[in-house]
């Protein structure tokens, strides 16, 4: 039941089944975890829990345009803005 409700999830679960659980398969079970992890941190980028995010607009682009970006992009974003005001 928990694989078909993370399949619903979005989460991938190519060639993991119910026994790799079971046997203990340690790089499936931290590979089903660390999109679990993902899902749950990538929830939380909004405007309304990081206001902040405002500051990661390119020039020309707007709010709406840097919220259709994914998690994983606006992470970099986020990343190399840091390192730029750091020098």
């Amino acid at each position: 039941m928990a694989i078909a409700a993370s399949k619903g999830l979005g989460i991938k679960m190519v060639g993991i089944d119910s026994s790799d659980f079971v046997n203990k398969t340690a790089h499936l079970i931290l590979a089903c975890l660390w999109q679990v992890i993902r899902l749950c941190l990538a929830k939380k980028i909004s405007l309304k829990d990081t206001p902040e995010l405002i500051r990661l607009t390119l020039e020309g682009e707007t709010l709406a345009d840097l919220l259709k970006l994914s998690p994983e992009t606006i992470l970099i974003r986020w990343i190399n803005f840091h390192l730029k005001e750091a020098g």
